[in-house]
């Protein structure tokens, strides 16, 4: 099966949007539970600016979505194809070889 190089680099950015060890612990806890920016930042122990920088990346991937709840934005993976891919990762890392 060939892959069109329009797919490749697509696939490249969001690998690269994923290899800063703080988005990819972000996309890991939004995979568990929604959570606004303050949320993220006080379960990564990061600050708030750091963690909005972040977001804002990882919108620009694809990878995560936010809506709107009164004053607050609340984040989540942009769908199911996130957290397996996230899900897969993490399992493949922690396996004993």
């Amino acid at each position: 099966m060939k892959i069109e190089n329009e797919t490749l680099e697509g696939a490249a950015l969001l690998f690269k949007a994923l290899s800063d060890p703080h988005r990819l612990a972000v996309v890991y806890y939004l995979s568990l539970n929604d959570m606004n920016v303050n949320t993220i930042a006080d379960t990564l122990n990061m600050e708030q600016s750091a963690v909005s920088h972040q977001l804002k990346i990882l919108k620009a991937a694809r990878l995560v979505k936010s809506r709107r709840e009164g004053k607050t934005r609340i984040y989540s993976i942009m769908d199911e194809h996130v957290y397996e891919l996230i899900n897969q990762v993490v399992t493949h890392v922690q396996e004993k070889r």
